[in-house]
This record gives C-alpha cells, structure tokens and sequence, in this order.
C-alpha cells in the first residue's frame, strides 16, 4: 500500500475511487472467487512532514460477487467486515443508507469528478497479527462541503 499516516484521525481530501474486477481468495483451501475490488486515493490536508501533502491509497476492499460461493467461516466473516467497510464508506460519502451499490458508487464517482473537494476525517487503524501490519481506513464524516 506504500506510505500511510499515522494511525489515528486525519482530515483528507478524497482524490480518486477505482472500482474494478479483483480476485476473493479464500483461506484454508485457497480458491479464488470473482469479486469487486474497491480502493480509495487520499492525499493529507495539513502535512508538516512532507513538502507535498502525503497522497495515499487506501486499503482495497474485495467483496465477492457471489459471497454464497464462499464455505470458509473465517472468510465467510472477513468477506462481510469488507462489506461493512465499503458500505461505511457509501453511508458517509452520500450522507444516507446504501441501496444499489453499482449506483453509489457511480454517485461518488461523479461527487470526486465534480469542482468540489471532497474532503473527510479519516481514521487510519493498523493491525497486527501473526507478525504482520494489516492497515485499513474508515470514513468518519465529511467536512464543509
């Protein structure tokens, strides 16, 4: 994922959405799903560190196609935490429950096109198991606008 911030709150500007085919490996025996893979581009509001405000990619969400086709209870779980993320983010963004999320999704890609900024506080979490850092991010709220 390259460089993040720090764990924690930061306000951010949202650059970019790229939706796109990605693959849902399930754990234990290996085999691979169709699913959606859904990533985020930030870039930091205030960056004392660097010259040019850090810009970042979030964590991608993979959600499969068909979560049915998933045995695995363990994915099973971690197909549905991606879900949640994803929706989190739909919920924030436009400001009500998601529905159709082929339609969200074209909805924020058009609010990040637009002459605005988008710009939300973003709680970056890191998490380590088994020796390695799983980092993901979520929305909190969207700021002015």
């Amino acid at each position: 994922l390259g460089e993040w911030p720090p764990a924690g709150t930061h306000n951010c500007y949202l650059l970019s959405c790229s939706v796109g085919e990605g693959k849902f490996k399930q754990a234990g025996d290996g085999q691979e799903f169709p699913a959606v893979s859904v990533q985020f581009t930030y870039q930091l509001v205030e960056d004392p560190d660097h010259a040019e405000p850090l810009e970042w990619k979030g964590a991608p969400m993979t959600i499969p196609t068909d979560p049915s086709q998933i045995t695995h209870e363990g994915s099973q779980i971690r197909a549905r935490i991606e879900l949640q993320r994803l929706k989190g983010h739909i919920k924030t963004l436009l400001g009500r429950e998601p529905g159709d999320l082929q339609a969200d999704m074209d909805e924020i890609s058009q609010m990040l096109s637009g002459d605005q900024s988008v710009v939300a506080v973003v709680d970056c979490r890191y998490n380590e198991r088994a020796g390695k850092a799983y980092k993901s991010e979520y929305l909190q709220s969207l700021l002015g606008g």
